[in-house]
């Protein structure tokens, strides 16, 4: 272990008693719990266990960390430093279901345990996660403060909080984008971590139980969830299974989240394909716009030419000939003006049908989203 018990706290229970008042005001008042508190729940485990657990290469963490798909861990040894404190730091890479951030990103982890921890009593540990390969990296970072509380031989308190610390301001589009991602990631995480060392403590409880402990720890075990019953198997089968359970588990939100990924490409296709056919009909509609245009502008050049000739032959004598063939020409531009206005009409209306449809499957995309 990382430092010696104090003798003379563990012999009075009194003095104990009031430091560990005076670190849990020190533990409240502290700025990083004015972050969000994740975790806070009394585990039928010792404080020095609950410490070697979470603090050491012990196999609740391996396999927390294979759950997670958390590869290519190394850690260094505990340190003692000036201060009086000890620290350590872990070096990982880590797998993000972040299609906007990207599929990995490596970590570092300083773990900080602080001077006034006490063997088997209590323990404060500062947790700082830098993330070197997502966007805007070098603006934030993670900071976890975990509290390890005795209340009895066999059970303590595990208080979790964390906070999202930024070394530079950015404008606040980023900010936001940074803040929702990262809670979301935290909250997913601590909730999953709380579930799994639930879960360890089921295993410690049961395997007491099996050695043939007291009826203390046969009785500790009716407080456990309805939940966590229903989902552990008893006794030995379970500690068997377990492993093949959470892989069973993890490949049915892995193809959920398949699906859930298909679902939104043939959404995002469909909505393609209806704009692209928007697009060539709003194009045929700028096409015979320009063309009617043309045809508006010859006419009116073709009426004040007529109006001209008019005007001029009314002093002469009139040429039959001519006449008769300026209403025919007439009409057949007429005729011609005609046919393009009803194309015209023919095309917005096939355009009113084309936006009638993409509402309707807008409303379709809509109900299956609140479905997901």
């Amino acid at each position: 272990m990382p430092m010696k018990t104090s003798s003379r706290i563990t012999a009075d229970p009194t003095a104990w008693r009031r430091v560990r008042c005076v670190l849990e005001e020190r533990e409240t008042a502290s700025p990083v719990s004015q972050g969000r508190l994740f975790v806070n729940r009394v585990f039928h485990i010792s404080a020095e266990k609950m410490f070697d657990l979470l603090f050491t290469d012990s196999s609740f963490m391996r396999r927390f960390m294979d759950i997670r798909k958390i590869i290519g861990v190394s850690s260094t040894s505990w340190q003692r430093e000036a201060s009086g404190g000890m620290k350590r730091t872990l070096n990982y890479t880590i797998t993000i279901n972040n299609p906007l951030v990207g599929k990995f990103s490596t970590a570092t982890e300083t773990q900080t345990l602080y001077k006034e921890s006490r063997e088997g009593q209590y323990y404060m540990i500062d947790s700082e996660v830098y993330t070197h390969d997502v966007p805007y990296h070098d603006y934030f970072y993670t900071q976890n403060r975990y509290c390890i509380i005795r209340n009895s031989k066999h059970k303590c308190r595990l208080r979790i909080y964390t906070d999202v610390k930024y070394k530079k301001q950015p404008w606040g589009l980023v900010k936001s984008f940074i803040t929702k991602n990262s809670w979301s990631g935290l909250e997913d995480y601590f909730r999953h971590f709380e579930a799994e060392l639930l879960e360890e403590e089921a295993e410690l409880t049961q395997g007491s139980g099996d050695a043939g402990k007291t009826g203390g720890l046969r009785r500790r075990r009716r407080t456990y969830s309805r939940t966590l019953q229903e989902h552990m198997k008893p006794g030995k089968q379970y500690s068997a299974d377990s492993d093949q359970q959470r892989a069973a588990t993890m490949g049915a939100m892995d193809i959920k989240n398949t699906q859930h990924r298909w679902n939104i490409t043939s959404i995002v296709f469909g909505m393609s394909l209806i704009l692209f056919v928007l697009v060539v009909l709003n194009l045929g509609l700028f096409f015979k716009l320009w063309a009617m245009e043309d045809v508006a502008h010859r006419l009116y050049l073709n009426t004040k030419h007529r109006m001209k000739e008019r005007v001029e032959s009314s002093s002469l004598a009139p040429d039959l000939g001519s006449r008769q063939g300026m209403p025919h020409r007439s009409r057949e531009e007429a005729h011609l003006l005609r046919a393009v206005l009803q194309d015209s009409i023919n095309l917005l209306e096939q355009l009113r049908s084309s936006l009638v449809v993409l509402q309707q499957n807008f409303q379709a995309y809509n109900r299956s989203f609140s479905q997901l």
